[in-house]
């Protein structure tokens, strides 16, 4: 049985004293991190050694998790903003009444709790569309803790924003003010609030 849906790249890293892993989850900063961990000498984990990584009581593990609704939204703009006429589609009940069905497309959209698996000895940090400086010091920490460098304490703005692709936007906006009205996105997302209380908060 396999517990992870795991992205198309970097899936796992771990650090060279094999301490210390970070599973990725696609919209949460995975690039940022992936970026920062390989500054650091990180490596890829095999496919057929993530599960057993992740599962490892030994193995301190880190994931960034952040609003399933919010990451949810942000998903669907990245794996549509650049399909003709899906502004349209946003404007249809129909759309909506597909989406209580099954909200997920690519690993963009697909659920956090399932890039988690079973794993064991694992914390996270919380990303806040309006607190990205503190994700960044937190981030920062953490790698200083495993023994490696982060000089990005001080950055203020998200790397790779949402406003830089005007289609993005417009998606963003009318799927937060939909969801806004209507909880049933929320319900579905339901495990993934569950990993807030589930797992330890790193916070330094």
């Amino acid at each position: 049985m396999v517990n992870f849906f795991r992205p198309q790249f970097y899936a796992m890293k771990v650090d060279p004293t094999l301490k210390y892993a970070w599973i990725n989850i696609p919209k949460n900063a995975s690039s940022f991190v992936q970026k920062a961990l390989d500054d650091n000498k990180w490596n890829d984990v095999p496919d057929d050694l993530i599960n057993s990584i992740a599962e490892s009581p030994n193995i301190k593990k880190l994931v960034v998790l952040r609003d399933p609704v919010e990451r949810w939204i942000s998903g669907f703009a990245e794996c549509w903003a650049d399909h003709d006429n899906i502004l349209d589609l946003l404007d249809s009940n129909t759309f909506y009444d597909t989406v209580q069905k099954n909200p997920v497309y690519d690993d963009h959209t697909e659920y956090q709790h399932r890039f988690i698996g079973k794993a064991q000895n694992l914390q996270y940090i919380y990303m806040q569309k309006n607190g990205i400086n503190k994700f960044y010091k937190l981030l920062g920490a953490w790698i200083k803790r495993t023994g490696g460098f982060a000089e990005f304490d001080n950055y203020q703005n998200p790397t790779n924003p949402a406003s830089n692709n005007p289609n993005k936007v417009a998606i963003v906006k009318k799927l937060s003010a939909y969801c806004k009205q209507d909880n049933n996105i929320s319900n579905l997302h339901k495990k993934d609030y569950e990993l807030l209380e589930q797992y330890e908060k790193f916070t330094n």
